[in-house]
């Protein structure tokens, strides 16, 4: 999502009509990223996600692990889909010389739902906080001041209605099923809450339990991750009921499941669990269980330990940034790409393994929105 302020200018240079071999090799390299996400990663995880929530729209009754497999399988499907695509088309751009805006700065990274926000779809949160949070946040906060009141209704005319207000929107931006607006208010709450902690949890001494801040950051990074991959499941599913059966059985609803292949291998712990409600059956029915564990350890090192598009082509300057300086530059500065024939051959690898994956059609998953 572009905006004519950041667009137009550079078509007004004529640079950007000729081609030119830095934006050609910094491009090429931006788009081969992104591929490699799309075909390679996205694609690849979509096997564990796809069964999982089409049983569910089914009726199937689903398992604890099958559950959080699929659930975590789609949340890095549709980042890895999304963010892919967003690379890639911020590549082809710059073969050109034109610059996109960036639109993904490692969100599952977050340590709170606020800055999910400003790292995840940049260019959708700030068309909706442009046009209608900053608005609608103006008038209702002179409105407060005009009738004089209260501290707490201000935050509720300020703060609470624009935030539900706008997070209504952006559930419909997606479709017009219950499931989108659902997911829109659901992230709405988050935020609402998020506020509410950050006003007390300052002025409230007996809050401050943790004081260590990488300890508070690991969790709220961690409360942060799962919030979001619940709220998936509201964006994935076709009807609520498919959403409520995974839920349901990712809150340990539908019992727990032990493979048949652990008997004999608990001793006299068996009998205590089968009559306390443990249930011997198959815990993921869906494809190999140690293959999707494997992808998904994968898929969520790539996306917390290692660094993004962007900060890899920090030098380059790959895309525009709506907020100065989000972009942390790595302190490995050996991890940044340069056109050398070390990058030369690992960019091309990627190409090569990615170009060969394509064997059926895949479109992504962003294309009806």
């Amino acid at each position: 999502i572009v905006h004519h302020r950041e667009m137009l200018p550079q078509f007004t240079r004529d640079v950007i009509y000729r081609l030119r071999s830095k934006h050609l090799a910094v491009g090429i390299t931006i788009f081969t990223l992104g591929l490699f996400k799309k075909v390679v990663l996205a694609d690849g995880i979509s096997v564990y996600a796809n069964p999982v929530f089409n049983a569910a729209e089914a009726g199937v009754v689903l398992t604890f692990f099958e559950g959080w497999g699929g659930s975590l399988a789609y949340a890095f499907q549709l980042y890895f889909d999304f963010s892919g695509y967003s690379d890639m088309a911020i590549g082809l751009a710059r073969m050109f010389g034109i610059l996109l805006p960036l639109n993904f700065n490692s969100p599952y990274k977050a340590t709170n739902i606020s800055d999910f926000w400003r790292q995840w779809h940049i260019t959708l949160s700030r068309l909706i906080r442009d046009y209608l949070w900053n608005p609608v946040s103006l008038l209702l906060t002179r409105y407060a001041i005009n009738k004089k009141y209260s501290n707490f209704g201000i935050f509720i005319l300020t703060i609470v209605i624009p935030i539900f207000f706008s997070f209504f929107w952006i559930g419909l931006w997606h479709g017009a099923g219950w499931n989108f607006v659902l997911f829109g208010l659901v992230h709405g709450s988050y935020i609402v809450i998020y506020n509410v902690w950050t006003r007390i949890k300052y002025s409230t001494r007996g809050l401050m339990l943790i004081r260590s801040k990488s300890i508070s950051h690991v969790i709220g990074w961690l409360i942060t991750f799962v919030s979001v991959v619940f709220s998936w499941v509201l964006f994935r599913a076709e009807s609520i009921e498919g959403a409520v059966n995974i839920l349901s059985s990712m809150v340990g609803l539908h019992g727990i499941h032990l493979s048949p292949a652990l008997i004999g291998y608990l001793g006299a712990l068996e009998p205590w669990l089968l009559t306390h409600g443990v249930v011997i059956q198959e815990m993921f029915r869906f494809g190999s269980m140690v293959n999707l564990l494997i992808l998904i350890f994968t898929m969520f090192f790539i996306s917390i330990v290692f660094p993004n598009t962007q900060q890899i082509m920090y030098r380059y300057r790959p895309a525009l940034e709506t907020y100065k300086g989000e972009v942390k530059r790595l302190q490995r500065r050996w991890l940044e790409w340069r056109p050398t024939m070390f990058w030369l051959i690992f960019i091309s690898l990627l190409f090569i393994v990615s170009i060969s994956r394509i064997s059926r059609e895949s479109e992504f998953l962003y294309f009806n929105f």
